[in-house]
């Protein structure tokens, strides 16, 4: 199992890449994979979910503000090594796995835009946000935030 998993890493490892930004994305202006929603007013039953569920091995809630809930998680080592070789990672900080939560008001409503990602911290300093787009977790983040009471764009 462990080489099937390092197999898929080294295989996609040529998907889309982008640089952490930490401001959070305008209307439209999601990464790919990433879904967006409005909300009538701040959601909070969202952000409070967001973190109850990441009560898993490993897993850790992140929430740097009211607007933004983070799960994050490492990989297994055999994954999080191959991260690091194909994309120059640091092994003083460890990929992780994300599922982010960030929102902000605008004048349409309070935007909250759901997205997964790995989060490789780079030897020169940074992070590099990469992607596997994966449509059926596209659509189960859709799902959550029309359920949690969202207008999806």
């Amino acid at each position: 199992m462990r080489w099937v998993v390092l197999t898929l890493v080294m295989a996609l490892a040529g998907c889309a890449e982008a640089v952490v930004s930490g401001v959070a994305p305008t209307a439209g202006d999601a990464a790919e994979g990433a879904q967006q929603a409005y909300f009538p007013a701040y959601p909070s039953n969202l952000f409070v979910a967001a973190a109850a569920i990441c009560d898993g091995p490993a897993q850790t809630v992140v929430q740097p503000s009211r607007n933004e809930v983070r799960c994050e998680s490492f990989p297994d080592t055999e994954s999080a090594a191959a991260l690091i070789l194909q994309f120059n990672g640091s092994v003083q900080a460890l990929p992780k796995f994300i599922i982010a939560f960030t929102g902000r008001d605008t004048s349409l409503g309070y935007l909250v835009t759901a997205d997964n990602y790995i989060r490789v911290p780079q030897r020169s300093g940074g992070a590099q946000q990469v992607r596997f787009p994966d449509l059926s977790v596209s659509n189960e983040l859709s799902a959550l935030l029309r359920a949690a009471g969202g207008q999806p764009l």
